[in-house]
């Protein structure tokens, strides 16, 4: 006896063909299924028909890009009507994108702060104070980054503390403290042994 197939080739919206897993379907349909143009059509959120995975995925890197391009933007606008000072960072945070997305932790936390429906709204200057002063790119990135603050599921009292704490052990540092991490496996092709 032949184990009846659950992967048959579909038609999408987008023109393409796809081996698509139909094993949901009762086995007696999925060939009709398949040869359908329910997925070209009809299937989808919107019932007007799906794209294929390679498509999907292809559209979804372009929103995501579209997405933080805006955020971006969103970000630098804020910073120059809020006067914030740049975000500092090693040559290897810059390179790697990590400053700029400590940028994007930072207007996504002080702009929540800062609205209209602030839970804090006598004070706005206390908050963009310590802002000011928390310049090192590493603590909005440690402290606040989408990650912590969706696991941790923070709110405003939460990033309000934290940005007041931090400026407040922000000054009490001092400055010559910071140390740069070096990776001592890293090797400089200049230097002979």
């Amino acid at each position: 006896m032949s184990k009846i197939p659950t992967h048959y080739p579909v038609k999408y919206k987008c023109g393409h063909s796809a081996s698509t897993d139909l094993s949901k379907v009762p086995p007696s349909r999925r060939a009709q299924a398949a040869r359908s143009d329910f997925y070209a059509t009809k299937a989808g959120k919107d019932q007007n028909g799906m794209i294929c995975p390679s498509c999907f995925k292809k559209q979804r890197a372009t929103d995501t890009e579209s997405f933080l391009n805006q955020l971006m933007l969103d970000t630098e606008a804020f910073e120059t009507e809020h006067d914030l000072a740049a975000l500092e960072g090693t040559d290897r945070m810059v390179s790697s994108g990590l400053v700029d997305s400590a940028r994007r932790d930072r207007y996504t936390v002080l702009s929540t702060l800062l609205g209209d429906d602030t839970e804090y709204p006598d004070n706005h200057d206390d908050v963009l104070s310590a802002a000011q002063a928390l310049t090192w790119a590493g603590w909005w990135a440690n402290t606040l980054s989408y990650g912590i603050r969706k696991d941790n599921d923070y709110g405003q009292e939460e990033f309000y503390t934290l940005v007041i704490d931090g400026a407040e052990q922000e000054a009490k540092r001092d400055k010559s403290e910071r140390i740069v991490a070096e990776n001592p496996h890293d090797s400089n092709p200049d230097e002979s042994e």
